[in-house]
């Protein structure tokens, strides 16, 4: 995990929050499903889909495109941030940049 989200996690506590639901997602394998997943010649990932299941709210899609995470879920809409990325983000450990995130324009 990169610094900066360990800090983020560590200071925000509804970013904290979200974490730790995205490791019960993880102890729960099925509740992450890979639908597609789409790589470079040397490994590196251009783009993917997983659906995540949320016993509360039902199924989110979490997409990965050049760089960036978005999910459908209500809470990304207000941090570009979620349980369900940061779950798909450990199981696949390529994690958000702090620009996508805090977009600066």
């Amino acid at each position: 995990m990169p610094e900066w989200l360990a800090e983020w996690i560590s200071k925000d506590r509804l970013v904290g929050s979200k974490f730790r639901i995205s490791k019960r997602y993880l102890r729960q394998s099925k509740r992450i499903q890979q639908i597609s997943v789409e790589e470079s010649e040397d490994g590196s990932l251009i783009a993917s889909h997983y659906v995540v299941h949320s016993p509360k709210y039902g199924r989110y899609n979490v997409r990965f495109d050049n760089g960036v995470y978005i999910c459908n879920c209500p809470f990304f809409k207000h941090r570009r941030i979620c349980s369900h990325i940061l779950g798909v983000s450990q199981k696949t450990g390529v994690w958000p940049t702090k620009e996508s995130i805090f977009d600066e324009s």
